[in-house]
């Protein structure tokens, strides 16, 4: 069964050190994450980075110009990693046939990877927000991230639902149902809190995270009219 490794979406945080620069865009990650652009000013994100403000502009212009580079620093950690897995779902189809198991076991660890990756750590969380605010109130920077990140992770899932509904990658309903099956992985991310205070959870520990694997794979195989897992009693 092909493994799809999406960790590296949430690569970890560092600590905000190193270079002027490189501490600017840590910086900025964090406050735009938590706060929006128009939340925050050029004199936070110095004291936040431990640098003289007028490093901002001498280094990136001014705030505008450095939030655009906290976005474009986002879309280069990812985007290396994006290609093989678009590459790896590609050859998988492709492999598949009309073997509608196999293409279960795909769909399946491709979920479970997603699942891993945007469940994982603060760091993630930091990034969503970033996304998130962009989704709710796009800047002109939401088109970095569209073409950069968003739309190459769209394309992949949607070639597999193309794959199991028999359509065309170019298809509105191939479209819309990738679209709803990012939402029922994202939730877990963006809503955990809700989750969490239903089950009385602190975290998604290894046996909540896979209580969550369980569902929402069976329900996205489900909407993709493909085979579920068998259990080891059948």
């Amino acid at each position: 069964m092909n493994s799809f490794d999406l960790t590296e979406f949430a690569p970890a945080l560092p600590p905000i050190e190193g270079d002027t620069r490189a501490r600017l865009l840590e910086a900025g990650l964090r406050l735009f994450a938590a706060h929006g652009y128009d939340g925050v000013s050029t004199r936070q994100l110095a004291s936040t980075a431990g640098v003289n403000i007028a490093a901002i502009g001498y280094h990136f212009g001014g705030k505008k110009e450095l939030y655009h580079a906290v976005v474009e620093h986002q879309v280069a950690e990812t985007s290396p990693i994006i290609g093989p897995v678009a590459a790896g779902v590609a050859a998988g189809i492709e492999a598949c046939g009309n073997d509608r198991q196999a293409l279960a076991q795909i769909v399946t660890s491709f979920v479970g990877g997603m699942l891993d990756a945007f469940t994982r750590n603060e760091s993630m969380q930091l990034r969503a927000a970033l996304i998130m605010r962009e989704y709710a109130h796009p800047t002109d920077a939401f088109e970095i991230l569209f073409a950069g990140r968003i739309e190459p992770l769209h394309k992949t899932i949607t070639a597999l639902v193309a794959a199991a509904l028999d359509r065309t990658v170019d298809d509105p309903l191939a479209i819309v149902r990738a679209h709803a099956v990012i939402g029922q992985i994202l939730i877990f991310m963006l809503a955990r809190i809700v989750l969490f205070a239903r089950l009385d959870w602190k975290s998604y520990g290894p046996d909540e995270l896979q209580m969550v694997k369980n569902e929402v794979t069976q329900s996205v195989l489900m909407s993709l009219n493909l085979p579920l897992p068998q259990s080891d009693g059948e």
